[in-house]
């Protein structure tokens, strides 16, 4: 729904927060501000338990890859599958890719129909029922705009009310048509185009859990970009922590302890366009063509990649007024909002999220 930015995820205990803001922009790169910690922590020396952990790019972003399992024989295959699904991610629903699903699928007429991969038509449909659920707030046809807005800011202007209604007549996630029996996918109206850099980062991490349990590991920490799944627990027992970044000052505002769960944060602050010295943020509302203006950093915590990294798009767009009453009434979602001013920063959870953070 959004271009695909990240600041990089970085270890906080070993290497510090480095490499911010990777600007290579392929398939997902959503701006993200969670760090895992104590990626170090080494197995004792009576556990059975082994552990693997590989560090590498993909995706356009910074991925780390930690496998817990029997032996270190099998953490080191899980590892590798993980990293062969991010691959099969990028060429399947990179929007930069023209012969990838959705590079396919942006260059059809209005009406044709495209078969697609398994991994892409599940993303695409559980995009559509999570753009219904938050009222139209996440919506992956939302690329048209970000276009308008990416050219607009390259001019140094702002886009015009003529454009942004010209562009919008090609938004909308209700035009798009999916048939499951077939796999098919239809974009109804000219000119759509579908970006899932709101969804698919965390789609990822889950078909990377997927295919590491298949090879035999136990648990695992599955960071790309800032998005994590936490799966069992650390070689020693213990749950995963996680640093969320604090949106005004440098270090951490809090960190996670997390089992069986996934975490993501967006922040409106981290890309932007800038135009005549003012910033607008990356992230569109697709309901009004306008950059999102609400909370700077908005962590949710959900139970798998895709709902955690689909949602946190759609609560930066959504007023907190709007979004807290919703989170309340999502199944297995927690949210943090911290919104400014910097000076005084102003902070919302749901009523859930208390139980995730340290002492």
């Amino acid at each position: 729904m959004e271009p695909w930015h990240t600041e990089m995820a970085l270890d906080a205990v070993r290497r510090g927060a480095r490499m911010r803001g990777m600007l290579r922009r392929q398939l997902l790169t959503l701006p993200t501000v969670v760090i895992t910690l104590a990626i170090g922590c080494s197995r004792p020396a009576d556990s059975p338990r082994a552990e693997y952990k590989h560090s590498d790019q993909v995706m356009g972003t910074f991925a780390e890859v930690k496998a817990v399992a029997p032996n270190a024989e099998v953490a080191k295959a899980a590892v590798a599958a993980a990293y062969a699904r991010f691959d099969d991610v990028n060429r399947l629903m990179s929007d930069y890719v023209d012969d990838s699903d959705i590079g396919r699928l942006n260059q059809l007429a209005a009406g044709q129909l495209l078969t697609v991969a398994p991994e892409t038509f599940r993303c695409l449909q559980r995009g559509v029922v999570i753009s219904t659920e938050s009222g139209g707030a996440f919506d992956m046809t939302c690329r048209p705009l970000v276009l308008c807005w990416r050219a607009a800011a390259k001019a140094q202007r702002l886009p015009t009310e003529q454009e942004l209604s010209n562009v919008r007549q090609a938004v909308g996630y209700e035009k798009i048509v999916l048939d499951e029996g077939s796999r098919t996918v239809m974009l109804t109206v000219d000119n759509m185009q579908v970006d899932l850099g709101g969804i698919a980062k965390g789609y990822a991490l889950d078909l990377a859990w997927q295919a590491m349990r298949e090879k035999g590991a136990t648990s695992a920490m599955i960071d790309v970009g800032g998005d994590v799944v936490a799966m069992g627990t650390r070689a020693d027992g213990k749950p995963w922590r996680i640093g969320v970044r604090h949106p005004f000052q440098d270090g951490m505002y809090c960190t996670l302890r997390l089992r069986d769960c996934a975490v993501a944060t967006s922040g409106v602050q981290q890309q932007f366009f800038e135009i005549d010295g003012r910033r607008y943020s990356h992230i569109i509302d697709p309901r009004t063509g306008q950059p999102a203006a609400q909370s700077p950093s908005v962590t949710v915590i959900a139970s798998d990649g895709l709902t955690a990294d689909a949602w946190a798009t759609a609560f930066s767009v959504l007023s907190i007024a709007e979004a807290q009453p919703m989170a309340e009434q999502l199944d297995g979602i927690e949210v943090l909002w911290i919104s400014g001013p910097a000076e005084s920063p102003q902070v919302v959870q749901t009523s859930g999220f208390a139980a995730y953070v340290t002492e």
